[in-house]
């Protein structure tokens, strides 16, 4: 991995709770100097709240990945008109003209370049001007942050440039740096989590916290198929949360009972969820639907199947879990309790622990449906199937199949042909044409 640092000016903050989207942009021509970026405790608690700007994208938190991801797995059919989305729809994403799949590689940069931002300025630091309670916070939950942002690429395109520090963006999102491996990838995903793990603060739902980057740290070991190591960053969270009662209630707002870590959307900024799942006479587009295989995968009884359905034409099936067409300030779901007691079952099945079952049970009795017996020689089929039906609209499907094996079946239950080259994302041409250290070799195959 090669590390270019440009010596250039910081751009001018602007801070807002509210996260407003001029945060930290790195092409705003009005410009502070380095050293005047982050000058106090407020000025870096500031600049990490600027990240979750970033996060808050359309393109990184919102709408686009999770319903493309969707689409590209047999989570949503395309019932709107965007090329685009259709061509993830028939799992056949094109490098030179999917502009979604640009906006998403140059949102999750932006993002990135916003944490190098404030890691680079917090190092800088020589005096006393950040207590070192406040920087260590910062820079934990900086790097947390930019893990989960190299986790999304490293799933969706493999090896990507890794630029460190601060690096020109013009024209090429990624900073005009080589393509790092994926396994470099992944070891510098590992390298930000350890360096953050019980270093960050508890703020709450709407920040990274230290169960938050438990979660994600098993993720990452689980797509490594390093099962013994993501059980053990598991274990600290099992019996300390509970499932809510009413699965509807995960998606109103605040906190509650279950949630881990949620993406904190207002008025100031929209996520479009709602907006392209709902149908035009509710204010939406309805550009995306739950598939006949997700309605139908539901057993009789089964509560999760309340959320999708149309208020005002029961044969036109839509997703209700987002609400707000208007304004987008649904609060997506980053990472949940249900979620972890379905890794944990898997983890424990795949060493035939007979208590893998109370896990994934945990969650089915909340749905209202019967136990099963989980098994090593059935949990890529339950555990498959199960996270299907709880976390359907929430941005895993594609990934989970991916990882289980499944991702063939998938598709070509679909009536499409399978093809291995499209497991992963074609690297946006735009990015190679502007990109001098990247050439057309390093295009994923078969784009």
């Amino acid at each position: 991995m090669k590390k270019i640092v440009y010596s250039i000016t910081m751009c001018l903050l602007v801070f807002s709770t509210g996260c407003e989207d001029t945060l930290l942009d790195l092409n705003n021509p009005a410009q502070l100097d380095t050293e005047s970026f982050i000058v106090d405790d407020t000025s870096a608690q500031q600049a990490v709240v600027g990240i979750y700007s970033a996060f808050q994208d359309t393109n990184v938190g919102g709408a686009v990945p999770i319903q493309l991801l969707g689409l590209y797995a047999d989570e949503f059919s395309h019932t709107g008109s965007f090329p685009t989305y259709n061509e993830y729809f028939v799992n056949n994403v094109t490098a030179t003209g999917n502009v979604n799949n640009s906006n998403i590689w140059s949102s999750y940069y932006a993002a990135i370049f916003r944490a190098n931002s404030v890691i680079t300025s917090l190092n800088a630091l020589t005096g006393g001007e950040v207590t070192e309670s406040v920087k260590t916070a910062s820079l934990a939950e900086a790097k947390a942050l930019r893990a989960y942002f190299y986790f999304f690429l490293v799933q969706a395109y493999g090896g990507v440039p890794i630029p460190e520090g601060l690096v020109t963006q013009e024209g090429s999102a990624a900073g005009n740096v080589v393509r790092s491996s994926e396994s470099e990838v992944y070891a510098y995903i590992q390298a930000d989590i350890n360096d953050a793990l019980n270093n960050l603060n508890d703020n709450g739902v709407y920040r990274f916290s230290n169960d938050a980057l438990r979660v994600l740290k098993a993720k990452v070991h689980m797509a490594l198929a390093e099962y013994g190591e993501a059980e053990d960053a598991l274990e600290p969270l099992i019996g300390n949360y509970s499932l809510v009662d009413d699965y509807a209630d995960l998606y109103e707002a605040g906190s509650n009972s279950e949630a881990i870590f949620k993406l904190n959307y207002s008025t100031d900024d929209s996520n479009s969820l709602a907006f392209y799942f709902y149908p035009s006479a509710e204010g939406g587009r309805r550009e995306v639907a739950p598939t006949g295989t997700l309605v139908d995968g539901f057993e009789a009884g089964d509560e999760r199947l309340g959320l999708i359905r149309d208020p005002l034409d029961q044969s036109a099936v839509i997703l209700t879990k987002y609400s707000d067409v208007a304004t987008g300030t649904d609060q997506p779901n980053i990472y949940r309790y249900a979620d972890v007691l379905l890794m944990y079952a898997e983890l424990l099945a795949r060493n035939d622990d007979p208590s893998a079952s109370n896990y994934i049970n945990e969650v089915r009795d909340r749905a209202g449906v019967g136990d099963v017996v989980l098994t090593s020689s059935n949990y890529v089929e339950l555990i498959g199937q199960e996270r299907f039906l709880e976390l359907y609209g929430e941005g895993n499907r594609w990934f989970d199949v991916k990882r289980l094996g499944l991702a063939q079946d998938v598709i070509e239950s679909k009536g499409l042909n399978f093809n291995a080259n499209r497991l992963l994302f074609p690297i946006p041409q735009s990015e190679i044409n502007a990109n001098d250290l990247i050439t057309q070799d390093d295009q994923n195959p078969g784009y």
